[in-house]
């Protein structure tokens, strides 16, 4: 239990300190992208992909229209919409293609990357820098993105998305306010076959 509660302080302390150095300006571009597109598209991989269909599910409980890419039932994103892509490295490939896939029709596109020098930083209309650690250094222990001390019991990617499920989960209360919305509207959207 020790190093449960060391470890969720740990991740939770880091989680606040570097949304505290996102860009405002940044999230507010964001939060305009998503507001004035028709519909929202989202994109990761592995656990950031879980983290895009978190936020997805709230969006939908906003009542934006939203599609989480691979889905069978997504359609095609047109110049009316925007991508959300995740990505702690920037380079994965499937969200890198969907990006650039975005852009070229005309779709607005934002990231959450630990990377802005990135393969996904060249087709970003927005960039949110989450300075995390990714699984970068893991892989190339003199990568940029690894800074601070970090152990074990945080491995790969995990700083950086849970910052970013935590970003997000704030995101979304921030589009409750701007709309006026509480808990009881996004309810009424829940699911009901569950």
């Amino acid at each position: 239990m020790e190093i449960l509660k060391k470890t969720a302080e740990s991740i939770t302390k880091h989680s606040l300190e570097v949304i505290s150095r996102i860009d405002p300006q940044k999230v507010k571009l964001m939060i305009e992208t998503i507001m004035n597109s028709q519909s929202v598209f989202i994109v990761g991989s592995g656990r950031s992909e879980l983290i895009g269909k978190a936020f997805a599910m709230r969006l939908m409980h906003l009542g934006f229209r939203v599609h989480v890419v691979g889905d069978v039932t997504t359609p095609a994103i047109t110049s009316k919409d925007c991508l959300v892509a995740i990505s702690g490295s920037g380079e994965t490939k499937t969200v890198t293609i969907a990006a650039e896939t975005s852009k070229e029709v005309g779709a607005k596109v934002m990231a959450i990357t630990t990377n802005p020098e990135s393969t996904l930083g060249e087709s970003l209309d927005v960039l949110v820098k989450m300075d995390s650690k990714s699984k970068i250094p893991w892989k190339h222990p003199t990568s940029h993105n690894l800074k601070g001390n970090y152990d074990d019991m945080t491995p790969m990617g995990t700083l950086f998305e849970d910052t970013t499920h935590l970003f997000l989960d704030g995101l979304i209360a921030e589009f409750m306010a701007r709309m006026g919305q509480k808990e009881t509207d996004l309810r009424r959207r829940h699911a009901t076959l569950e």
